[in-house]
């Protein structure tokens, strides 16, 4: 029973993950910004890391830089390990 949450958990993870890094490398691309599949990646991540691009406006305002993937990584590997420690 444990190993099949632990399964899906460190499925959402990577799922999370791998969308929040398709997202930055498809934000360099303009060519494929309106692709239905993009749109489905951008609405899934969207409200993972708008609260972070506002939280880096009121901290840092007029970076020409997002780091708002990098922080929603950090939190995301800091949620995993408290999450998969807490089961082990």
């Amino acid at each position: 029973m444990t190993y099949s949450i632990v399964t899906v958990l460190s499925g959402l993870f990577s799922l999370l993950e791998l969308a929040i890094f398709i997202e930055c490398i498809a934000s360099w691309i303009p060519q494929i910004q309106g692709n239905k599949y993009m749109n489905i990646i951008h609405n899934f991540i969207y409200p993972i890391l708008e609260p972070l691009k506002r939280l880096q406006d009121k901290l840092i305002p007029g970076l020409p830089m997002d780091f708002s993937p990098i922080i929603a990584l950090v939190i995301l590997n800091m949620l995993k390990r408290i999450v998969f420690g807490s089961l082990f």
